[in-house]
Protein backbone atom coordinates (compact mmCIF):
# COMPACT_ATOMS: atom_id res chain seq x y z
CA UNK A 1 0.00 0.00 0.00
CA UNK A 2 2.66 2.33 0.82
CA UNK A 3 4.32 1.54 -2.38
CA UNK A 4 1.41 2.42 -4.43
CA UNK A 5 0.72 6.09 -2.76
CA UNK A 6 4.89 7.17 -3.43
CA UNK A 7 3.61 5.83 -6.81
CA UNK A 8 1.10 8.63 -7.40
CA UNK A 9 2.48 11.13 -5.30
CA UNK A 10 5.26 10.65 -8.36
CA UNK A 11 3.10 10.48 -10.91
CA UNK A 12 1.05 13.56 -9.37
CA UNK A 13 3.99 15.51 -9.34
CA UNK A 14 5.28 14.96 -13.04
CA UNK A 15 1.79 15.97 -14.20
CA UNK A 16 1.88 19.17 -12.76
CA UNK A 17 5.23 19.65 -14.13
CA UNK A 18 4.15 19.06 -17.26
CA UNK A 19 1.44 20.96 -17.10
CA UNK A 20 3.42 24.23 -16.10
CA UNK A 21 5.91 23.77 -18.46
CA UNK A 22 3.75 23.41 -21.06
CA UNK A 23 1.75 26.65 -20.48
CA UNK A 24 4.88 28.66 -20.54
CA UNK A 25 4.30 31.08 -23.81
CA UNK A 26 6.90 30.36 -26.33
CA UNK A 27 9.64 32.12 -26.65
CA UNK A 28 9.84 33.91 -30.91
CA UNK A 29 13.54 33.99 -32.34
CA UNK A 30 13.28 37.27 -34.60
CA UNK A 31 15.33 36.10 -37.97
CA UNK A 32 15.34 38.24 -41.07
CA UNK A 33 15.33 36.36 -44.50
CA UNK A 34 17.06 38.27 -46.66
CA UNK A 35 17.15 37.48 -50.55
CA UNK A 36 20.79 37.27 -52.26
CA UNK A 37 19.70 38.46 -55.33
CA UNK A 38 18.19 41.97 -53.88
CA UNK A 39 21.56 42.98 -52.36
CA UNK A 40 23.53 45.23 -54.50
CA UNK A 41 26.48 44.36 -56.34
CA UNK A 42 29.09 46.83 -55.70
CA UNK A 43 31.65 47.07 -58.29
CA UNK A 44 35.18 47.41 -57.15
CA UNK A 45 36.87 50.77 -58.33
CA UNK A 46 39.52 51.23 -60.80
CA UNK A 47 42.42 52.37 -60.40
CA UNK A 48 43.01 56.25 -61.91
CA UNK A 49 45.01 56.03 -65.38
CA UNK A 50 48.45 56.90 -65.59
CA UNK A 51 49.08 60.12 -67.87
CA UNK A 52 52.34 59.36 -69.38
CA UNK A 53 54.10 63.03 -69.81
CA UNK A 54 54.02 64.89 -72.76
CA UNK A 55 56.50 64.72 -74.98
CA UNK A 56 57.29 68.16 -76.24
CA UNK A 57 56.31 69.25 -79.53
CA UNK A 58 58.38 68.21 -82.75
CA UNK A 59 59.36 71.12 -84.47
CA UNK A 60 60.90 71.64 -88.38
CA UNK A 61 64.42 72.54 -88.31
CA UNK A 62 65.23 76.20 -89.91
CA UNK A 63 66.53 76.49 -92.89
CA UNK A 64 69.97 77.58 -93.05
CA UNK A 65 68.78 79.57 -96.24
CA UNK A 66 66.19 80.59 -98.66
CA UNK A 67 66.36 79.78 -102.12
CA UNK A 68 64.30 82.02 -104.54
CA UNK A 69 63.99 81.16 -108.19
CA UNK A 70 64.82 84.14 -110.70
CA UNK A 71 64.70 83.31 -113.98
CA UNK A 72 63.76 80.75 -115.95
CA UNK A 73 64.92 80.45 -119.77
CA UNK A 74 63.29 78.30 -121.76
CA UNK A 75 65.17 77.78 -125.61
CA UNK A 76 67.45 75.64 -126.76
CA UNK A 77 69.80 73.02 -126.12
CA UNK A 78 73.48 74.44 -126.41
CA UNK A 79 75.42 71.71 -124.83
CA UNK A 80 75.08 72.58 -121.50
CA UNK A 81 76.82 76.30 -121.98
CA UNK A 82 76.17 78.49 -118.52
CA UNK A 83 74.24 81.69 -119.65
CA UNK A 84 76.21 84.54 -121.13
CA UNK A 85 74.97 87.36 -119.17
CA UNK A 86 74.62 88.39 -115.93
CA UNK A 87 71.96 86.94 -113.05
CA UNK A 88 68.67 88.35 -113.93
CA UNK A 89 67.46 90.48 -111.01
CA UNK A 90 64.83 88.78 -108.96
CA UNK A 91 61.75 90.95 -110.15
CA UNK A 92 62.57 89.91 -114.05
CA UNK A 93 62.06 86.25 -115.71
CA UNK A 94 63.95 85.40 -118.96
CA UNK A 95 61.79 84.62 -121.56
CA UNK A 96 61.56 83.67 -125.36
CA UNK A 97 60.64 87.02 -126.30
CA UNK A 98 63.33 88.27 -128.56
CA UNK A 99 61.49 90.59 -130.10
CA UNK A 100 61.37 92.92 -126.90
CA UNK A 101 64.86 93.46 -126.94
CA UNK A 102 66.75 96.09 -128.54
CA UNK A 103 68.09 95.50 -131.61
CA UNK A 104 71.90 94.79 -130.68
CA UNK A 105 70.50 91.91 -128.06
CA UNK A 106 68.90 90.38 -131.09
CA UNK A 107 72.00 90.61 -132.84
CA UNK A 108 73.51 89.37 -130.27
CA UNK A 109 71.40 86.41 -130.01
CA UNK A 110 71.28 85.50 -133.49
CA UNK A 111 74.82 84.89 -132.81
CA UNK A 112 75.10 83.05 -129.77
CA UNK A 113 72.89 79.69 -128.94
CA UNK A 114 70.66 80.24 -125.79
CA UNK A 115 70.87 77.73 -123.29
CA UNK A 116 67.51 76.38 -121.60
CA UNK A 117 68.29 76.75 -117.71
CA UNK A 118 67.51 78.37 -114.55
CA UNK A 119 68.61 81.02 -112.23
CA UNK A 120 68.63 80.61 -108.19
CA UNK A 121 69.63 83.29 -105.16
CA UNK A 122 70.90 81.19 -102.56
CA UNK A 123 70.50 83.60 -99.49
CA UNK A 124 72.32 81.92 -96.61
CA UNK A 125 72.74 82.73 -92.96
CA UNK A 126 75.05 79.33 -91.80
CA UNK A 127 76.81 77.77 -94.30
CA UNK A 128 75.39 75.38 -96.35
CA UNK A 129 74.88 73.01 -99.42
CA UNK A 130 72.05 72.43 -101.65
CA UNK A 131 70.97 70.06 -103.61
CA UNK A 132 67.81 69.97 -106.67
CA UNK A 133 65.71 67.35 -106.18
CA UNK A 134 63.46 67.61 -108.83
CA UNK A 135 62.23 70.41 -111.67
CA UNK A 136 59.17 70.28 -113.55
CA UNK A 137 57.47 72.30 -116.05
CA UNK A 138 53.36 72.63 -115.85
CA UNK A 139 50.86 74.52 -118.39
CA UNK A 140 48.98 77.08 -117.76
CA UNK A 141 45.98 74.81 -116.98
CA UNK A 142 48.16 73.30 -114.32
CA UNK A 143 49.01 70.12 -116.37
CA UNK A 144 52.49 68.40 -115.87
CA UNK A 145 53.94 68.71 -119.22
CA UNK A 146 57.62 67.93 -118.72
CA UNK A 147 60.11 66.57 -116.28
CA UNK A 148 63.38 68.19 -116.55
CA UNK A 149 67.20 67.24 -115.72
CA UNK A 150 69.22 70.21 -114.00
CA UNK A 151 73.02 69.55 -114.01
CA UNK A 152 76.28 71.82 -114.46
CA UNK A 153 75.56 74.10 -111.87
CA UNK A 154 77.42 77.34 -111.84
CA UNK A 155 77.75 80.51 -110.01
CA UNK A 156 78.33 84.13 -110.80
CA UNK A 157 81.93 85.81 -109.99
CA UNK A 158 81.70 89.50 -110.15
CA UNK A 159 85.56 90.22 -110.21
CA UNK A 160 85.49 87.81 -113.13
CA UNK A 161 81.98 88.97 -114.48
CA UNK A 162 81.40 85.36 -115.63
CA UNK A 163 79.88 82.15 -114.49
CA UNK A 164 82.33 79.62 -112.80
CA UNK A 165 81.67 75.96 -111.51
CA UNK A 166 79.76 75.79 -108.34
CA UNK A 167 80.47 72.82 -105.86
CA UNK A 168 76.62 74.06 -104.72
CA UNK A 169 77.99 74.84 -101.14
CA UNK A 170 77.59 78.19 -99.37
CA UNK A 171 79.65 80.21 -97.26
CA UNK A 172 77.46 81.61 -93.89
CA UNK A 173 75.75 85.36 -94.78
CA UNK A 174 76.18 84.95 -98.57
CA UNK A 175 74.14 85.49 -101.18
CA UNK A 176 75.30 83.31 -104.35
CA UNK A 177 73.54 83.97 -107.85
CA UNK A 178 73.87 80.13 -109.23
CA UNK A 179 72.37 78.81 -112.73
CA UNK A 180 71.71 75.40 -113.54
CA UNK A 181 71.67 73.89 -116.94
CA UNK A 182 68.07 72.14 -118.02
CA UNK A 183 67.36 69.59 -120.16
CA UNK A 184 65.27 71.03 -123.05
CA UNK A 185 61.28 70.00 -123.08
CA UNK A 186 60.31 67.90 -125.56
CA UNK A 187 58.14 70.73 -127.52
CA UNK A 188 57.26 68.00 -130.15
CA UNK A 189 54.48 66.69 -127.70
CA UNK A 190 53.36 70.45 -126.29
CA UNK A 191 50.66 71.71 -128.89
CA UNK A 192 50.51 75.20 -129.66
CA UNK A 193 52.96 76.01 -127.15
CA UNK A 194 54.07 79.70 -128.32
CA UNK A 195 52.29 82.74 -126.47
CA UNK A 196 51.50 80.68 -123.64
CA UNK A 197 52.46 81.00 -119.92
CA UNK A 198 54.41 77.94 -118.25
CA UNK A 199 55.32 77.35 -114.42
CA UNK A 200 58.57 76.10 -113.87
CA UNK A 201 58.42 74.61 -110.11
CA UNK A 202 61.87 73.46 -108.57
CA UNK A 203 62.08 71.46 -105.22
CA UNK A 204 65.31 72.22 -103.75
CA UNK A 205 67.19 70.36 -100.64
CA UNK A 206 68.45 73.45 -98.80
CA UNK A 207 70.47 71.96 -95.55
CA UNK A 208 68.67 68.62 -95.46
CA UNK A 209 65.31 70.58 -95.11
CA UNK A 210 63.25 70.84 -98.45
CA UNK A 211 62.05 73.93 -99.89
CA UNK A 212 59.67 74.18 -103.25
CA UNK A 213 60.45 77.73 -105.32
CA UNK A 214 58.72 78.50 -108.80
CA UNK A 215 58.32 80.65 -111.48
CA UNK A 216 55.90 81.39 -114.08
CA UNK A 217 57.66 81.92 -117.67
CA UNK A 218 56.15 82.91 -120.90
CA UNK A 219 56.83 81.60 -124.38
CA UNK A 220 57.04 83.87 -126.52
CA UNK A 221 57.87 83.24 -130.90
CA UNK A 222 60.79 84.46 -131.57
CA UNK A 223 61.45 86.79 -134.71
CA UNK A 224 64.65 85.13 -135.77
CA UNK A 225 65.93 81.83 -135.08
CA UNK A 226 70.03 81.34 -134.56
CA UNK A 227 71.11 78.32 -137.34
CA UNK A 228 71.23 74.83 -136.46
CA UNK A 229 69.21 75.29 -133.00
CA UNK A 230 66.89 72.40 -132.33
CA UNK A 231 63.38 73.73 -131.19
Amino acid sequence: MRRVLLSLLVFGACTKAGTESSSDPPVATAQTAVRVDSIPAVSPTPPAPITPPKAPPKTAPKPSARVELTAVTLADDCGGAPPWGAPTARAESETRQKGARSDMARARESRRCEQTSMQLAVIATDAMSIRIKSVKLYDDAGTLVATLTATKPTKWSPSKATYERWNEAAPANTTINASYVLSQPTWGRIADRWNKTFTLKAVIAVGGVEQTTQKDVTLSAATSLPPNVRT
